[in-house]
């Protein structure tokens, strides 16, 4: 804020973006409602006296926004509303509440609580790999769906024979005219599915199989081409963690600490951040923990964990949470996975 001389803080909404232009050199404020259009913005944020700074509430859509302040040269800065109880716990909840609060915490502390900005290409990973993961959890439907219907007709069969064609006709020989019509909609459905899930794989292969960060992920037991897309995907900007816990408490994969009179307990994971991640993580702990090769520290903590009698699920977890911490050292600092887990980090 301190070498601007405009200023713009903003609750931005998908029909309506409203805002106050404070001007630092006349002292000048003046309050605005726009039309949500890049139309409207644009011409307007082009006319400020420069250099513009933007605080705008990270809420939906903001993204095309951050993209027109990136184009116009404009510093843009998102702001996290969760972090500022004038907006999280108030009572009254309107745009332009909201956007008075925010100046007024900007007047008095020369700053607001910021959310991470991705950038485009950050973005688009992530839009890949999350629709990645639509496409698996709908698969899943999908394959119970026909077990579902075939299995009412006494006709179980294993998931490997839904892509055949000799058992499509089978099954078309088999059922009357509208329970074939009924499961042929499904197999449809499950085909497409498929082919969007190899043309995803393959698009994000090409994207970043040359990525040294993609490679070094892809070095460690148990993460293969997918996963470490997951993990790239939802993890931007990873070097704004300074340590590898503050990573591992993003994951969600941290267990909750309840203290009181010098006791404290241990609850289950926080589930915070991205559900993706979480699974990524917890697959490439459970496929390297299989995995028949020389122990890794992940592995190995996993077993130990094991013989303290503590149950497979929380064990996982608990190997998810140190693969967290290893990703970060991966990706954060440029190391190289070490597989022995007697060996120490440079």
């Amino acid at each position: 804020m301190t070498h601007h001389r405009t200023i713009v803080v903003a609750d931005h909404h998908k029909s309506l973006f409203v805002c106050q232009v404070l001007d630092r050199d006349s002292g000048e404020t003046r309050r605005l409602t726009l039309p949500s259009r890049r139309g409207e913005l644009e011409p307007f944020l082009a006319g400020l006296p420069g250099p513009v700074q933007v605080f705008v509430e990270a809420c939906r859509s903001w993204e095309w926004v951050s993209d027109l302040c990136e184009d116009l040269g404009v510093d843009l800065r998102l702001v996290d509303p969760s972090r500022m109880p004038e907006i999280a716990r108030s009572s009254k909840k309107t745009d332009h509440h909201d956007v008075e609060a925010m100046v007024q915490r900007l007047v008095v502390t020369g700053g607001l609580p910021e959310s991470y900005r991705a950038s485009r290409s950050e973005r688009e990973l992530r839009a890949l790999t999350r629709r990645l993961s639509d496409l698996r959890r709908s698969r899943k439907r999908y394959v119970h769906q026909i077990h579902a219907l075939i299995d009412a007709h006494g006709l179980p069969a294993i998931k490997a024979d839904f892509v055949r064609a000799a058992w499509r006709g089978q099954m078309k020989s088999k059922l009357s005219r509208l329970s074939w019509l009924d499961l042929e909609c499904v197999l449809l459905q499950y085909d497409t599915n498929l082919a969007l899930k190899a043309a995803l794989e393959g698009e994000l292969e090409d994207l970043l199989k040359d990525r040294e960060d993609y490679q070094r992920l892809c070095e460690i037991p148990g993460v293969g081409g997918v996963i470490a897309a997951t993990i790239l995907g939802e993890s931007p900007g990873i070097q704004r963690f300074k340590r590898a816990r503050q990573y591992a408490a993003f994951t969600g994969l941290t267990t909750r600490v309840r203290s009181s009179g010098g006791k404290a307990t241990l609850g289950h994971i926080t589930r915070e951040g991205s559900p993706d991640l979480r699974w990524a993580l917890g697959q490439a702990a459970m496929v390297g923990i299989r995995a028949r090769r020389k122990p890794t520290a992940v592995s190995g903590f996993y077993r130990r964990k094991r013989r303290r009698g503590k149950p497979g699920a929380v064990a996982v977890c608990a190997a998810a949470h140190k693969l967290a911490r290893a990703v970060w050292v991966v990706l954060a600092r440029g190391e190289h996975f070490l597989a022995d887990p007697t060996s120490k980090a440079a």
